[in-house]
């Protein structure tokens, strides 16, 4: 799967904030679109609430991909795009349990 379609979204080695939506259209439905409508649909939510969480989920996916340090830290999934086996992104959390968080000064040779 990675080789067909979580590739396409890697051509970026440096990420911007312009390219944390450029995916392959099997990736941007399944893993953009669907996860951003599916929390307000299952909820029934209000239409302002939706263009809130809409808002929010951009910024903070534009945020994973922008390169640039925001209070003092750069977000670990940029350092996803250079390794491409560390920092998934996501919760790091999951990437804390299953041994894939890496700190810019853990960075493997």
């Amino acid at each position: 799967l990675y080789r067909h379609i979580h590739k396409v979204h890697h051509r970026f080695r440096a990420p911007t904030a312009a390219c944390c939506v450029y995916a392959h259209p099997i990736e941007f439905a399944i893993g953009n679109v669907f996860p951003i409508y599916l929390g307000p649909i299952l909820t029934n939510a209000h239409p302002k609430t939706c263009y809130g969480w809409w808002i929010m989920a951009m910024l903070g996916t534009c945020k994973g991909h922008c390169g640039y340090r925001i209070l003092d830290r750069v977000d670990p999934h940029d350092m996803h795009h250079q390794l491409s086996t560390y920092n998934f992104g996501g919760l790091p959390l999951f990437d804390y349990l299953f041994g894939t968080a890496v700190l810019k000064s853990d960075k493997p040779d």
